[in-house]
């Protein structure tokens, strides 16, 4: 193989290959940071929302496009309102949006997070057997209290019963004692 020298440092090396310009990794990331990576940062950045120059700062400066907070939400609301404003039937707007929301985050709700905490729960409607439709019900005294997304919401097992729509329907809607359902509190 015929001998080299590395573009960044000068030393003599032998090349592996004919496309090889550093002598090491090292050579080869200093020049990538000199060049396009880390040392960019020194001469800041323009803001995409309103224009000025900033430098970002903090964990994740390498990433920041906003100068601000404030300007982080105001280019997301407006990336929001062009989303809807290219939709051409507005019928279809929500579940285009809901459609592409799911791809991005995949499905959610209580129950799977419930499952994924605790994979060996009840796959059964606990009162009448239900195998198809589940939800999870939270037991007398251990209401969520209004935080519907909070971790706390389904962390003891409990504390909840995975009942059927319907069943849940009866207990929290029409006063049904988890008696009457054959619930154990």
């Amino acid at each position: 193989m015929p001998k080299k020298h590395c573009i960044m440092c000068g030393n003599e090396f032998e090349a592996k290959t004919i496309k090889k310009k550093y002598c090491s990794r090292a050579c080869e990331a200093k020049l990538w940071r000199k060049t396009k990576g880390l040392n960019k940062l020194k001469d800041g950045r323009f803001c995409r929302q309103c224009g000025k120059h900033f430098y970002p700062q903090g964990r994740g400066g390498n990433n920041k496009q906003h100068c601000s907070s404030d300007c982080s939400r105001k280019s997301a609301r407006e990336s929001r309102s062009n989303f809807w404003l290219k939709q051409k039937d507005p019928k279809a707007k929500r579940a285009n949006y809901d459609k592409k929301t799911r791809e991005k985050v995949g499905p959610d709700g209580n129950l799977i997070r419930f499952y994924k905490r605790y994979p060996n729960g009840p796959k059964i409607c606990e009162s009448c057997g239900e195998t198809r439709v589940l939800d999870v019900a939270h037991k007398p005294g251990h209401e969520r209290n209004g935080s519907w997304r909070s971790l706390d919401n389904t962390k003891w097992p409990q504390k909840v019963w995975i009942l059927c729509p319907t069943c849940h329907a009866l207990i929290d809607r029409m006063n049904y004692s988890p008696e009457e359902l054959g619930l154990s509190r």
